[in-house]
């Protein structure tokens, strides 16, 4: 500084120095890096202070979009359509974010989107008491992005929605991913299917609530949604369950629905005929689902939940019959152990096609116009599953003296006559020697049986 002060003859007495000699580069250079750092301190300082200000109007703003929120879910007239929903509102150049969540309270520990109550085979929990309504705000631009404005409130029906001689059904229908289906019907009816019908709809969570029912037994019954195709997870479109209602308690009645995908199924057997009442079997990691038919059509359009986890697809009630199923044949003496086959997958408005081989066998020599019937049998052939339930298999009538058959895996007796809906005895069996064409070592000559095996040798 002292020097700039000489240079300049501020201060000193004597000759002047050169005013027209000036200030060197560094020294300017000097100055305004000075000046520059002085200036950003500044200018970050006033920044800061404009977001901050910003910021502290926006939350304002923002609480007040939250306290607005709140009066008008107190104000509405049916809790029952006080359901989730997202809005945006822009003021003063800031666009907001309100998104409004609710569910049910059965009791101090449980919030719902549905509620709950009473399931087949468990305790009796408190009916619906009121409704939790959560606000949360945000906007574009926020300075603490995890620091939202909140809101919460409890909300009391302003009707009694229970009555200590009447109950509650409360209905759930998702997805397997958990996603509420809204706009399905929901009715339900004394089991006995006295009384009359009472009827609701999903909500956007896909809750249904029949209120002020009358105890005792009833059927509900699952409708899809208007111009929607959608199944449970059995294949069918109006699945109906059983609610059993208490006196001044709910039921809870879950279903799982989703928009069905599509599996063609074709069944290899060229030139036999399929029975026409042999049903389709869906395995899976959960139940069975059973597709019946009642012709002898093939392919077969079948309409499937879209499990993530695919489908194994078998010819005939593997639920009734594990000879059906492939895969439960176990390794024998001089049989490796059965296979099923592929998982194929089915996506929800997607069809697959599936290709699935069935065994055949030609019974000739017959005369005149004639029924055939397929009738299981359990046998004690080692590594072959038993029919918990005799399985009957009808095909149309014939008239050309021979027919191809084809059949799902397992023991089978033949039987014929010349009526329709006949009772297969030991009289209409037809001998083994009247079957040709079958795989090698099927037909048992000593009880007239033909054995489809699906198991390969060792």
């Amino acid at each position: 500084m002292k020097a700039l002060r000489d240079r300049l003859g501020i201060g000193r007495s004597g000759p002047q120095p050169d005013r027209d000699s000036g200030m060197t580069l560094i020294e300017v250079v000097v100055a305004m890096m000075i000046f520059t750092i002085i200036s950003t301190g500044v200018l970050y300082t006033m920044m800061s202070l404009l977001t901050v200000t910003r910021d502290s109007r926006a939350r304002q703003v923002a609480t007040n979009l939250a306290a607005q929120e709140i009066d008008l879910a107190r104000d509405a007239k049916d809790i029952f359509k006080l359901g989730d929903r997202p809005s945006t509102v822009v003021l003063n150049g800031d666009t907001f974010h309100v998104l409004r969540t609710s569910d049910w309270v059965t009791n101090e520990a449980s919030t719902e989107a549905c509620g709950t109550g009473t399931t087949s085979g468990t305790s009796t929990t408190p009916t619906l008491r009121y409704k939790r309504v959560h606000v949360k705000v945000t906007w574009d631009g926020m300075k603490s992005p995890n620091s939202p404005v909140v809101s919460d409130t409890l909300i009391n029906p302003n009707d009694r929605i229970n009555d200590p001689e009447l109950g509650t059904i409360l209905v759930s229908v998702r997805t397997a991913s958990g996603v509420g289906i809204a706009n399905a019907t929901i009715t339900a009816k004394f089991s006995n299917n006295s009384g009359a019908t009472l009827t609701t709809t999903t909500d956007a969570k896909g809750c249904g609530f029949l209120l002020k029912v009358a105890p005792g037994a009833y059927n509900v019954t699952l409708t899809n949604p208007a111009g929607q195709n959608y199944v449970d997870e059995k294949g069918v479109a109006s699945p109906v369950k059983i609610a059993t209602v208490a006196a001044g308690t709910s039921a809870s009645v879950p279903f799982t629905y989703d928009k069905a995908g599509t599996l063609k199924v074709t069944y290899s057997a060229s030139g036999a005929v399929l029975a026409n009442d042999m049903p389709t079997s869906l395995l899976s990691t959960r139940d069975t689902a059973l597709y019946a038919s009642t012709t002898a059509a093939n392919p077969r359009t079948l309409s499937v939940h879209p499990w993530p986890d695919g489908y194994v697809v078998t010819a005939g009630n593997s639920a009734q019959c594990a000879a059906a199923d492939p895969g439960l044949w176990t390794e024998s003496s001089t049989k490796a152990g059965g296979i099923r086959p592929d998982i194929v997958f089915s996506n929800s408005g997607v069809t697959t096609n599936v290709t699935i081989s069935l065994q055949k066998v030609k019974v000739k020599n017959l005369s005149g116009t004639v029924f055939i019937v397929a009738r299981s049998v359990s046998n004690a052939s080692s590594g072959q599953p038993a029919c918990a339930t005799e399985q009957i298999y009808r095909f149309a009538s014939t008239n050309s003296g021979n027919i191809t058959i084809a059949l799902p895996y397992g023991t089978w007796e033949i039987h014929k006559s010349s009526t329709s809906g006949f009772t297969p005895t030991a009289a209409t069996r037809i001998a083994a020697s009247s079957f040709e064409d079958a795989p090698a070592d099927a037909v048992s000559s000593s009880n007239n049986t033909v054995t489809f095996d699906p198991r390969g040798a060792l």
